[in-house]
């Protein structure tokens, strides 16, 4: 960047701004992260599976509340039971399994690097997919191709000939072919028995796997039934379960196009679903098998749910409650389910045995949302939900009925300060426990009794929420809650990211090192800190040593350009100051910044920079950000389609707290209430980016016609209007027009031939 001890040293931003790249279509953001569980347990699923549930939400689904159920009463939960657990949510919550087109390019990378590129025929990855589409290939099909392959690759490694031989077949397979290749002759002259048998009983699989995707189901079950009667073959299990795979794939493709679900059978689709049982019954009755239990025990589901639809539904309650089930109990939580009357009611299933139908009961009213999370008038029923789960704990005593119980409770209702007690007694670290302990603070508060509230959160071991961020951010939100200090309130303020693909560990709240995991702010507590908190404790914020370094840059220039847009002129030169030794690409204009004489030289001229710094917002940006970035090469002046430029007009135009965030913090002085207050007004009033730009180098440029910067303010202001906020808003074209009737001489009037 230029020096900045001319009067035109803020212009180096602007010159260098590259040219907008503008893309075709949107890229990929993903999803916005999440810093709460919605309706599944923080991953890995390791911990829930072991009975640490963490925080329980009423909106999981049905099959992570009942396996909350069995824990909390206490129903062990064996290794064998876990492992399957983790894997079989793992696969629900990818979506069913791996993703096919993902899956298909790691089989393509892995046949790249077993087999030499002269050997290969050329594959299509975009024809591959489409053509395994076709054929209702899973994912879990390319990756269990990739690591055989692998295997083959180490067992074959003087055989390059078999290796290429198998992998020109299984291109074939997952290609949708239906013939394989013939042996090439001589190949098996040289093979050892033990070669010979094992390329047999792959070509035996590949070509009843073929079968099976070709349409041909009784050659595929023929197929995978020799493999599975063959003592020592690598797939004897595999194939075992694959028979009654297949028989299911043939009933449920039979069947007429367009039928709901469960649907009515005809008897020829009857019989086909009959046989399945017949072959799913004949895997599970063989404890060698006990392996693919699980997977078979899904496969019954499905066609359960074919042939009995409501007598499977009603079972499922009772078996899921039974102890060592082994990798049958992740298939029969995944069936959990209610079927609904005309008018919306859980069916009830008759003839359950007690337990049982204490679960479908608990299940019913913990899985119903209340009407503030539905968006519906008070309805009668969380009266009588609460009701109900008081009345069945003071009967039974057992733990998820007083989980029920304070879910449900109102603060103000006179059972809350016994429900209180009887929490109080549970042991934090049991299954029940964080709920409760969790939920105890929750009412507290809400009654007023602070001081206990804060004693219950205290004594909440860090320990049990290391590796649970999502019930660490709801411990946070109480600490922010509770808090005594400007410290303890903005040491909770950020929030951590629960990770889509697996959690590590993170540190205590009160931390002296830079977080490692990710952290962000959601919408709802980005619009509370805003509101409630002035620019000169935000700075206090980013200084704090526990945030994220990329949550840390981005918090530093938004409170850099929150003091520019409001006006704090005292936090604008701290804040300039401090960002000028952390981002040496900006530092001459930041010192220029500090350097001005005046407060209007130092606003106008920190304004002026953030009119080239599209990266940079005034506001505090929840969710995903495209400046919590702690790359050195990330260019501030980007401007980009598709990502944020600038800023947006704040969401809310009153001073009021969004719902179920804290009113004014109790500890706040009158003065700093006053000047959040006076702050969040003037960033409401300020506008987008646009806008504000728009009015500022409009009043500049008239009240200072010649000064060198004027032209160079309108440029940004209006080169603002095309990717930012406020696109052709009437201040960029009163700015448009004022730029080329005062400056149309100029380069920056060239530069902007037209108004975006």
């Amino acid at each position: 960047m230029k020096n900045a001890r001319t009067v035109l040293g803020l212009v180096g931003l602007a010159v260098l701004l590259p040219p907008v790249i503008a893309d075709a279509c949107g890229p990929d953001f993903g999803p916005d992260p999440r810093f709460h569980i919605v309706d599944n347990p923080d991953r890995p699923f390791d911990s829930y599976s072991a009975g640490r549930l963490g925080v329980l939400r009423r909106t999981l689904d049905l099959p992570y509340l009942a396996f909350a159920w069995r824990s909390m009463m206490g129903i062990p939960t064996t290794a064998d039971e876990q492992k399957h657990l983790v894997a079989g949510w793992g696969d629900a919550e990818g979506r069913y399994g791996p993703d096919p087109w993902w899956a298909s390019n790691q089989w393509t990378a892995v046949r790249q690097e077993v087999v030499p590129a002269g050997d290969l025929r050329q594959l299509d990855s975009i024809r591959l997919a489409d053509q395994s589409s076709a054929s209702y290939i899973h994912g879990d099909a390319f990756l269990h191709a990739a690591v055989t392959a692998r295997a083959l690759a180490k067992e074959w490694k003087r055989r390059p000939a078999l290796l290429t031989e198998w992998v020109g077949n299984q291109d074939t397979v997952l290609g949708g072919g239906c013939a394989l290749s013939m042996p090439a002759p001589g190949i098996e002259e040289s093979l050892t028995p033990r070669e010979k048998a094992r390329r047999q009983a792959e070509r035996d699989y590949q070509a009843a796997a073929m079968h099976l995707y070709c349409g041909k189901y009784d050659a595929a079950a023929e197929g995978f039934q020799a493999l599975a009667n063959t003592a020592d073959s690598p797939y004897r299990t595999l194939a075992a379960y694959l028979v009654a795979r297949t028989r299911v794939r043939e009933a449920m493709f039979g069947m007429p196009e367009g039928e709901g679900y469960p649907e009515r059978v005809d008897a020829t689709v009857l019989a086909r679903f009959t046989r399945a049982e017949e072959a799913i019954q004949k895997v599970l009755a063989d404890p060698k098998l006990r392996e693919v239990h699980g997977p078979t025990r899904r496969l019954l589901s499905i066609v359960r749910w074919r042939l009995s639809p409501e007598t499977w539904r009603c079972e499922l309650f009772s078996r899921v409650l039974e102890k060592g089930t082994g990798s049958g109990l992740e298939s029969d939580l995944a069936g959990i389910s209610f079927t609904l009357d005309a008018d919306g009611n859980a069916v009830t299933c008759p003839g359950l045995k007690p337990r049982a139908a204490e679960l479908s009961a608990w299940l019913q009213l913990m899985s119903t949302r209340p009407p503030d999370e539905a968006g519906i008038p008070e309805a009668p029923w969380p009266a009588k939900a609460f009701g109900t789960a008081v009345a069945r704990w003071k009967k039974s005593a057992h733990l998820p009925w007083l989980v029920l119980a304070l879910l449900s409770a109102r603060a103000d209702a006179p059972e809350v300060p016994e429900l209180l007690a009887d929490a109080e007694k549970v042991p934090v670290e049991s299954p029940a426990g964080l709920t409760l302990a969790w939920h105890s603070v929750q009412l507290l508060r809400e009654r007023g009794a602070l001081t206990e509230a804060r004693a219950r959160l205290d004594a909440i071991p860090v320990a049990l929420v290391r590796d649970l961020p999502s019930a660490d951010n709801f411990l946070r939100e109480e600490r922010l809650h509770l808090a005594n200090s400007w410290d303890e309130a903005l040491r909770n303020a950020a929030q951590l990211v629960v990770d889509e693909d697996g959690a590590s560990s993170h540190q205590d709240w009160n931390a002296q090192t830079p977080e490692t995991v990710a952290m962000g702010l959601s919408p709802i507590w980005a619009s509370f800190l805003e509101s409630h908190v002035p620019t000169r404790r935000m700075r206090e914020w980013v200084a704090l040593p526990g945030l994220s370094p990329a949550l840390r840059r981005q918090l530093s220039w938004a409170v850099f350009a929150r003091a520019a847009v409001v006006g704090d002129d005292e936090t604008l030169k701290a804040q300039a100051a401090t960002l000028a030794e952390a981002e040496p690409k900006a530092r001459a204009e930041l010192l220029a910044v500090v350097g001005r004489p005046t407060v209007e030289e130092r606003l106008f001229d920190a304004r002026l920079l953030l009119m080239g710094l599209p990266v940079v917002s005034a506001r505090l940006e929840p969710n995903r950000d495209r400046l919590a970035n702690v790359s050195p090469q990330l260019d501030l002046t980007e401007d980009l389609s598709w990502f944020r430029n600038g800023w947006c007009v704040p969401g809310t135009k009153n001073l009021e707290a969004p719902p179920g965030t804290p009113g004014p913090l109790p500890f706040a002085s009158p003065e700093e209430r006053a000047d959040a207050a006076s702050e969040w007004k003037a960033l409401n009033e300020a506008g987008s980016s646009v806008a504000f730009f728009s009015r500022v180098a409009l009043d500049w440029a008239k009240a200072h016609p010649a000064d060198p910067r004027s032209p160079i303010a309108l440029f940004r202001a209006v080169r603002s209007s095309k990717r930012g906020c406020g696109q052709n808003t009437p201040e960029a074209k009163k700015a448009f027009a004022w730029l080329h009737k005062q400056y149309g001489k100029t380069e920056w009037a060239r530069r902007s031939p037209y108004v975006y």
